[in-house]
């Protein structure tokens, strides 16, 4: 199996699977309890809470907070803000492209009348245009939520300046990194933001973890309630064996990060060239410059994005029509469609993402068999018998 779709989740590193084990077998205590057994887990978590802030230059191991995931951080920080700044407003700006564990809740929260849900375009190459977050941003703004860099087509957002515009108004910012992370330095202070989610599996940890950074001073309430865990701040007995394996990941991804961005574009820029050269009416989605460096969007026309998936998964090539998290969906892509694309051309659309574990062999296997699969289907395409005709 050639394995193109580390944006839906990336094999765990070695590194992380050993750092994890101990807490599976003999370190097994509940890291709340004061006996040896516990504190040798609360000893691993709080290790793995250092390596997480040394990760994304955070000033102290205290402003991380450990979630079960992406989705529960974002979904921490859109209600939560709502409770601490209630006395402001509750006007919550985001845009076009979020992904669904942002754009939901919103929409929730704003059909329950709770919220007013201001989401800002995004122009052609899927990037948000600044003047257009300024003219939104209002008195009674209370957050900001820009995704950092997008799950489908790997756009990297403006995040510096979307702070800064933030910081101007007196808004609070936060960002979805979790595409960014290990893929791109993910630098907090330097960025300026408030606040940040992070999912583990996205950057070789296990399932089930992940990261919800809070600026020291910044108030926020919790979602989870019930135990003192995380400070008060989450609560619920902390999935140490996964949060140590995250920990771990972090530090491998912090380690290998500019070898590894450098080698990954090179083998996403070869497999494009190769599929461009190979393919006629095919194109890159999005921005091919702004764009993080192991993520490939393309619209092969004259094929359905569904029907090629399933062909290629039969010839050993795993990849995407979108985000994972809506897969099933007949429905054609959000981002595809914010980026004023037709119908058509979302549909034909998919996304292929590398990894850690992705060689230059991959590239070149994966384009041959995608470059002969579309052939075939396009044979039996009625609008592309039709331009043969012309």
């Amino acid at each position: 199996m050639i394995y193109l779709d580390h944006n839906a989740t990336t094999a765990i590193r070695s590194e992380a699977f050993e750092a994890m084990l101990p807490y599976l077998s003999e370190n097994f205590g509940n890291a709340s309890s004061l006996h040896q057994l516990g504190q040798r887990a609360r000893k691993g978590i709080e290790e793995a809470r250092e390596k997480i802030a040394k990760f994304i230059g955070a000033d102290s191991a205290d402003e991380i907070i450990f979630t079960s995931g992406g989705t529960e951080s974002n979904n921490t920080i859109l209600r939560g803000i709502l409770e601490t700044q209630k006395n402001k407003g509750r006007r919550i700006i985001s845009s076009a492209i979020e992904h669904s564990a942002v754009r939901t809740p919103l929409q929730m929260m704003s059909d329950a009348g709770e919220i007013d849900s201001v989401v800002i375009p995004v122009q052609s190459n899927g990037i948000v245009r600044l003047s257009d977050l300024e003219e939104a941003l209002t008195p009674d703004t209370i957050l900001v939520s820009v995704m950092a860099a997008n799950n489908e087509i790997g756009s990297l957002q403006p995040i510096q300046e979307i702070s800064r515009i933030c910081k101007k108004k007196n808004v609070l910012f936060h960002t979805d990194a979790v595409q960014l992370a290990g893929k791109h330095p993910v630098q907090v202070n330097e960025l300026g933001i408030d606040f940040l989610s992070l999912s583990g599996h996205k950057f070789g940890s296990v399932k089930g973890v992940g990261v919800l950074y809070v600026r020291k001073g910044t108030r926020m309430a919790a979602l989870i309630r019930g135990g003192k865990q995380e400070k008060n701040r989450r609560g619920g007995t902390e999935n140490v064996p996964g949060i140590v394996s995250m920990g771990a990941a972090a530090e491998a991804a912090r380690n290998d990060l500019p070898m590894e961005s450098k080698r990954l574009k090179g083998i996403r820029d070869l497999f494009e060239e190769l599929i461009l050269a190979g393919l006629t009416h095919t194109s890159v989605n999005g921005d091919k410059e702004r764009r993080i460096c192991n993520t490939s969007n393309l619209c092969i026309e004259y094929t359905d994005g569904s029907e090629m998936l399933m062909a290629l998964d039969l010839q050993g090539v795993a990849c995407s029509t979108g985000s994972a998290c809506q897969a099933g969906s007949a429905d054609a892509s959000h981002v595809l469609l914010a980026m004023g694309y037709p119908q058509e051309k979302a549909h034909a659309s998919l996304r292929f993402s590398f990894g850690h574990s992705s060689t230059e062999s991959d590239a070149r296997s994966a384009s041959k068999i995608i470059i002969e699969t579309a052939h075939r289907l396009r044979d039996k395409h009625p609008l592309w018998r039709d331009l043969g005709r012309k």
